[in-house]
């Protein structure tokens, strides 16, 4: 336990509190990175499954007029950040996905090689029948050449075929700890970070929010780096580490994870 907390007491320094637009040369292999919805969002909707008292403060929405604006932003800090044959991938709800694609077809230097789309378990379900819903996810590079491997560790390759094109994985809610607003599950970002990087690879995420790309990072033995305007999020980036390197006492709320 005591080694472990040393651990996360030296991956803590990873986070930073930063705007994505400072960061410079950080030469990541791959970033991963989910902007704000530009939907008037706070993770705290009477229409969510959870305890709005554990839903940290601080949480930075984009305005649905700047959002182009703040995606060119993200797409310079993107391309000043990545290797000469880096990587990203970035997360989008269908709200402004319009928006995103829009810009990055406009961007020079970067090129869409493509999208997958993840299918999940919507957190304000219906009582009378399951929900769920959709993001879209871009791939983008930086180069010619990156970094692929056709097969991962999770259900995605080990059942059926390997195909990227949609990604079923369900939200894995954690009860009686800190939450973020947004938090991509574990077995989604395992599935990627296995496919689209190595071993010792730099993964990066400008737009952190609960650090779950450093908690993967760290389990595939990747090293990583985050950067978030909430010092808040680092709050709940603590709570994760301890869950995943000591399972402190907490349990993943199974009623939500159903379909």
């Amino acid at each position: 336990m005591e080694i472990n907390n040393k651990i996360i007491d030296q991956l803590l320094k990873k986070y930073q509190i930063k705007d994505m637009i400072s960061w410079k040369n950080v030469n990541a292999n791959l970033i991963i990175t989910d902007p704000p919805f530009g939907i008037k969002f706070s993770g705290k909707n009477s229409n969510y499954h959870r305890n709005d008292d554990n839903v940290v403060d601080g949480y930075v929405e984009w305005k649905v007029q700047e959002y182009g604006d703040k995606i060119r932003q993200l797409l310079k800090t993107i391309k000043r950040n990545l290797t000469d044959n880096g990587q990203a991938l970035i997360f989008s709800g269908w709200n402004n996905s319009n928006i995103i694609h829009n810009e990055i077809m406009k961007f020079e230097g970067l090129t869409l090689r493509g999208k997958m789309y993840w299918v999940y378990n919507f957190a304000p379900a219906c009582k009378l029948r399951p929900a769920h819903n959709v993001y879209e996810i871009f791939w983008i590079t930086n180069g010619n050449k990156w970094c692929y491997h056709k097969r991962c560790s999770t259900h995605h390759c080990k059942k059926g075929e390997s195909n990227l094109t949609t990604l079923i994985f369900k939200r894995d809610y954690k009860m009686n700890m800190p939450k973020y607003p947004t938090r991509l599950p574990y077995k989604l970002l395992q599935c990627l970070m296995e496919h689209f990087s190595a071993k010792e690879d730099l993964i990066f995420d400008p737009l952190a929010g609960s650090g779950m790309i450093g908690v993967i990072s760290h389990a595939l033995k990747r090293d990583f780096l985050l950067g978030d305007l909430n010092k808040n999020g680092k709050i709940v980036f603590k709570a994760l580490l301890d869950y995943y390197l000591n399972k402190n006492n907490l349990v993943q709320n199974r009623n939500l994870m159903t379909w």
